[in-house]
């Protein structure tokens, strides 16, 4: 997660990756993915913000080029320690959020939710195909690379698939509303970011979250304060 400034504009980048569980290298997968997208999509936005010379920071063109870029690094990487590339399987999901627009890519299970106007939509609603357990990963060169495009947020969640049940309303097709609201809240009113990290990776350890879940889990999060400026 970072935030880019500069020229009077600002970015927030949020990236997730979960590496496959059956994959003897899926963590190092997802490592290697999430700072793919931090470090391309940092240098990308800086520069157009030095140039200041593009009314839109960010696009699906972009969104497409890094996953890629990601894809040919965990395979390079795969090649290097003489894996199977089976072995180095993870989802990824990829957020930028400007001031004028909220660009969404995700590639695999795991979710993103956005609050807009108070109200929450998951514009990139997580496809089973009718399996459980089964996903793409940012190595699966077929797969389609799953997008969205929208005005600027209020706040914004990803998650991996661990937390699918407990942030998703599946009968509704929906966010559920509690969990969204009730982490966002958790962001808005604390003062000290570290001891909230603590507390929610507590929190998603307990009993009552695991007793719901037993898969690995991985959250981020961001709001928008009343002036405007980003925060995660």
């Amino acid at each position: 997660m970072r935030l880019v400034r500069g020229g009077g504009r600002q970015a927030l980048i949020l990236a997730l990756a979960d590496g496959a569980g059956s994959a003897s290298h899926g963590g190092d997968a997802a490592r290697l993915i999430v700072r793919t997208f931090a470090s391309l999509a940092t240098g990308r936005l800086r520069h157009r913000m030095e140039r200041g010379d593009r009314p839109v920071l960010w696009d699906l063109d972009d969104m497409a080029a890094l996953f890629q870029r990601a894809r040919e690094r965990v395979t390079d990487a795969a090649r290097t320690h003489h894996h199977a590339l089976r072995e180095w399987g993870s989802t990824g999901l990829l957020a930028v959020v400007t001031d004028e627009a909220t660009v969404l890519a995700q590639m695999g299970d795991g979710a993103m939710c956005l609050r807009h106007t108070g109200q929450w939509t998951c514009p990139i609603w997580p496809d089973l195909d009718g399996y459980v357990n089964v996903t793409t990963f940012v190595t699966h060169g077929h797969a389609p690379l799953r997008t969205h495009v929208g005005g600027p947020t209020e706040a914004i969640l990803l998650f991996s698939d661990g937390l699918q049940a407990l942030a998703l309303d599946y009968p509704a097709g929906r966010p559920h509303v509690p969990f969204c609201h009730g982490v966002v809240a958790e962001l808005a009113k604390s003062a000290d970011h570290r001891k909230l990290q603590r507390d929610l990776t507590a929190w998603l350890a307990s009993d009552a979250i695991r007793a719901r879940s037993d898969d690995d889990i991985s959250l981020a999060m961001a709001i928008r304060d009343p002036t405007a400026r980003l925060h995660a």
